[in-house]
């Protein structure tokens, strides 16, 4: 039997609100870095940072780690982002600098060719899965939806077949 999936712990911090737009346009910054590295800005002024992905061991050690991987991250973001050192956080909640708010760790599965698993089993041919979406769980859910979807209706959907479980044995 083919292992299908591999699990990952993966880390993220939201900041202290900053008091002014952190860069132009609100723009996703993703450094593709391993581990990679990424950045996006929230409406009420917070900087979320996440990355620092290493395999799963369990939810105990992963979760033992949020701090050390919260000031990883943290460092990374003032080397991207040096003059953030200076900010102060915004409405004056605080005298403090931009620091983490909240932190928080997370599993994901991701398979050997980057694509999730969208189907049936021969074991249970009325069961429909959808896993192994690695970090594009948005994406790819709604491909799998459509896919399912149609699958319960008894419509063929051509995009079916790059995501059948029988690719993990060559099948």
């Amino acid at each position: 039997v083919a292992k299908l999936t591999t699990l990952k712990s993966t880390y993220a911090l939201a900041t202290t609100p900053v008091d002014e737009e952190p860069w132009p346009g609100r723009a996703l910054i993703w450094e593709k870095r391993e581990p990679y590295f990424y950045a996006r800005s929230t409406a009420d002024g917070r900087i979320v940072i996440g990355g620092e992905d290493e395999d799963f061991v369990d939810p105990a050690a992963r979760n033992a780690l949020i701090d050390v991987k919260s000031r990883t991250l943290m460092r990374k973001l003032r080397e991207l982002l040096p003059h953030l050192d200076g900010r102060q956080i915004k409405r004056g909640l605080t005298d403090g600098m931009v620091s983490p708010a909240f932190q928080w760790a997370g599993t994901f599965a991701e398979t050997e060719d980057g694509l999730p698993y969208i189907g049936t089993l021969p074991l249970w041919p009325e069961v429909h899965f959808a896993l192994g979406y690695g970090g594009n769980g948005i994406t790819f859910s709604m491909i799998a939806a459509g896919i399912i979807r149609d699958a319960v209706l008894g419509h063929a959907d051509e995009s079916a077949r790059l995501f059948k479980f029988e690719r993990a044995s060559g099948g």
